[in-house]
């Protein structure tokens, strides 16, 4: 998708001719310098990057409106996780340092009290007090920040709670009430033991095998086991060295995800920098701690700029998060210049890589040399700039200190565009995707209990959606060589990535991970171009170097529903049985498809569907089925379909509920046919399920789990372990509350 710095670079590469005056990459500083040689580029990319508008909230009218939403939401009891949100957004879009946002920090505090969530309710109270809050009313700030402290037992937030409140007393004298009950909370905070508030964690030691990295002229670096491997085994864990959230186009105006960009938490309560208002932390600890290096990202944020450039986001944070480590005991180099300090660096790295994260990152493969001079030139140009950004927008080359004794700014200007253009070079082939279940917004789709952040009974399907939250770069992971059939999974939980065996490995077998073709989900023809694109090489795997194509078309069979043929066949990739009947390319009959248009035609109707329309929907359904090879990709689509319109019918209707439960089981089915059991897919599936039976337990008569469902019940247990530890407790949750 095109935006306004894809059309910049275009416009710099035509008046400039860059095609002619970058003929052949001869390494990153010599690109760099290249254009650093054009003056006007640097002037074109400044105007650029100062004509993006600002996109941090500064409208105080309209965080008092989101406030004052919240407040009527909250007041009336029905809602307390849309009020959290409008607050939140009276968060995002209050001027800093303003008292729109101590005030909406303030009464957030009130509704994350009222859902038992106190750890982030006490420092929203901190944000109040240390804010722009009303002196009038910042007693009672001080007084709910000392019951949330109260409540988790911390004995020093509650004493240093009660400081605020003893220094308001020596000032004004207190009303009776808050007389007692400033003695109250004295008296509690004696009996409390001395703080100890544990840290969440799931962390547990690991036995991993001993990997080893090879090389050969054919496939490169690559990874092998030196001891056997069994299926399910671990065999790495890493920790990912840099990673950026990915920006969703639905929340790009109003909100970011609420991921923190510290840890990797996913779903928190927001605690958004107080300067962007966009970059978001669960905590204002983890905020504190990126500090030093979010003042680089911090303008960009204002101008939305990150968003904008993609994957290049991960090349500046890996640049940032690797210049101090890489840049040490500088004192050896003398007359150094961009492309000696490179050398430096990634002679150093190559030596020294065991030692420290960011040499392992350094040193990885990029692909510029053999990429489209096109997509090289586009990624030169942005990391330079992204280099100009650094000087015109941050401190960034005014922080150098001592290191511009051993080479003047202009060359740390050079040599910083090269690394970040190698960087993305690098990601763009060794980028991994950090996927989890992120919950729906309250707004779009409350499925959250009134009294707390358990799931209502029946939602779970409504609650999460499997979604790309981050983008980090796992250097030791990016190690193993790509088939599509590869002998791994992944399991991510906040920024680290377990990796597990698929099936057995023996001693000194290859590891091999997909770098997204997979032979179950693309056809060979498919996966080669895609791979020949994206990651420069012809791909030779057992599944590429096979004879058929068997494993995906499997997926993509229609057949033929006449007696006489009952063929199966692949159809034309523009062939749509929802818009138009197809033909039997064997027995050139017209197959009626108007049964994939019920169904449709029902999902796309403004009326509310009703329990009849259910019995002529399964009834389309199962001539569907009748056109659709066992485990077609286009069964999943109609069951999706199915379950949206009609699961709310299901605790209404017996038969409605046991038709709805068969389609779950073959949902379920096929997703573990494709995708396997540990995947975020075969989970998704098996959500309709697990409702279906939630609301089969609330039903009038006696109720226990059939053998088959609960066969599927316990292999889930097992599969939401590829999922991060807040996500695993809160699903885990649902099911014992509800199915024990």
């Amino acid at each position: 998708m095109e935006n306004g710095w894809d059309v910049t670079v275009a416009k710099i590469v035509r008046k400039y001719n860059l095609t002619e005056v970058i003929k052949l990459y001869a390494g990153e500083v010599d690109t760099v310098r290249k254009l650093d040689a054009i003056p006007d580029i640097r002037k074109l990319c400044r105007s650029w990057l100062k004509k993006l508008p600002p996109v941090r909230g500064n409208d105080e009218e309209k965080s008092h409106l989101y406030r004052e939403n919240g407040n009527e939401i909250f007041r009336s009891r029905k809602s307390p996780h849309v009020a959290l949100e409008a607050y939140s957004k009276a968060i995002f879009a209050a001027p800093r340092g303003s008292p729109a946002l101590a005030m909406a920090h303030a009464n957030r505090a009130i509704v994350l009290m009222s859902l038992k969530r106190h750890r982030e309710a006490y420092q929203d109270c901190q944000l109040a007090l240390d804010g722009a809050y009303p002196v009038e009313n910042r007693l009672r700030v001080m007084f709910r920040q000392a019951e949330c402290a109260l409540q988790m037992r911390d004995r020093d937030g509650l004493e240093r709670a009660l400081e605020g409140i003893e220094k308001v007393a020596e000032r004004q004298t207190l009303a009776s009430f808050e007389e007692e009950r400033y003695k109250r909370l004295q008296q509690l905070a004696e009996m409390i033991a001395i703080s100890e508030i544990p840290p969440d964690s799931d962390d547990s030691v690991l036995n991993l095998p001993e990997l080893e990295e090879k090389s050969d002229s054919i496939h490169g670096r690559f990874i092998v086991t030196k001891e056997e491997i069994k299926t399910d085994a671990p065999i790495v864990q890493e920790k990912a060295v840099s990673f950026v959230p990915v920006y969703d186009p639905r929340g790009s105006s109003e909100i970011p995800p609420f991921d923190c960009q510290y840890c990797g938490d996913v779903n928190i309560i927001p605690f958004p920098c107080a300067s962007c208002g966009r970059a978001c932390y669960c905590s204002v600890a983890c905020c504190k701690e990126h500090s030093d290096l979010h003042r680089y990202e911090c303008p960009g944020y204002e101008k939305h700029l990150w968003y904008m450039i993609g994957i290049a986001h991960l090349g500046m944070r890996s640049f940032l998060d690797g210049f101090g480590s890489s840049t040490e005991k500088l004192d050896v180099l003398q007359e150094c210049t961009a492309e000696k300090m490179f050398q430096y660096v990634s002679d150093k790295s190559e030596s020294e890589h065991k030692e420290y994260p960011y040499g392992k990152v350094f040193r990885l493969v990029t692909n510029l040399d053999k990429m489209s001079l096109s997509d090289m030139i586009q990624y030169s140009l942005t990391a330079y700039m992204l280099s100009i950004y650094l000087s015109e927008f941050t401190q960034f080359f005014n922080n150098l200190g001592d290191k511009t004794s051993v080479m003047p700014k202009e060359e740390w200007f050079l040599y910083s565009s090269a690394v970040i253009l190698r960087h993305i070079g690098q990601l763009v082939c060794n980028g991994h995707a950090i996927n989890e279940l992120r919950v729906c917004t309250a707004s779009e789709n409350n499925c959250l209990e009134v009294d707390s952040f358990n799931i209502k009974a029946g939602f779970l399907h409504r609650c999460f959606e499997s979604t790309r939250v981050f983008t980090g770069i796992f250097p030791q992971i990016s190690m193993f060589n790509h088939s599509c059939d590869p002998n791994i999974r992944n399991c991510f939980s906040k920024s680290t990535l377990t990796v597990y065996a698929t099936r057995d490995v023996e001693a000194g077998g290859e590891i091999f991970n997909c770098y997204g073709p997979n032979f179950r989900l693309m056809s060979r023809e498919d996966r080669k171009s895609a791979l020949k694109q994206q990651y420069c090489f012809d791909c030779s795997c057992t599944r590429c170097s096979a004879a058929t194509d068997e494993a995906y078309e499997m997926y993509e069979r229609y057949k033929c529903p006449f007696a006489k043929c009952s063929k199966q066949f692949i159809v034309a990739q523009n062939v749509d049985p929802f818009e138009k009947d197809i033909k039997c390319p064997m027995c050139r009959r017209i197959i009626d498809c108007s049964c994939f248009q019920i169904i449709a035609t029902g999902m796309s109707s403004e009326r509310e569907a009703s329990y009849e329309d259910f019995e002529e929907a399964l009834k389309a359904y199962n001539n569907c089925k009748r056109i659709l090879s066992q485990y077609h990709e286009t069964k999943i689509t109609l069951a999706h379909m199915l379950f949206i319109q009609y699961l709310p019918f299901a605790g209404l209707d017996e038969r409605c509920l046991s038709a709805l439960k068969k389609l779950a089981h073959e949902f379920v089915q096929i997703r573990e046919q494709r995708f396997g059991m540990m995947s975020p897919e075969y989970v998704v599936a098996c959500f309709y399920l697990l409702d279906l039976l939630v609301i089969e337990s609330k039903c009038e008569g006696a109720f226990s789990v059939d053998s088959d469902s609960a066969t599927i019940v316990e292999q889930f247990k097992k599969a939401i372990e590829i999922f991060g530890h807040g996500t695993r407790t809160r699903v885990m949750q649902y099911i014992k509350a509800h199915l024990g």
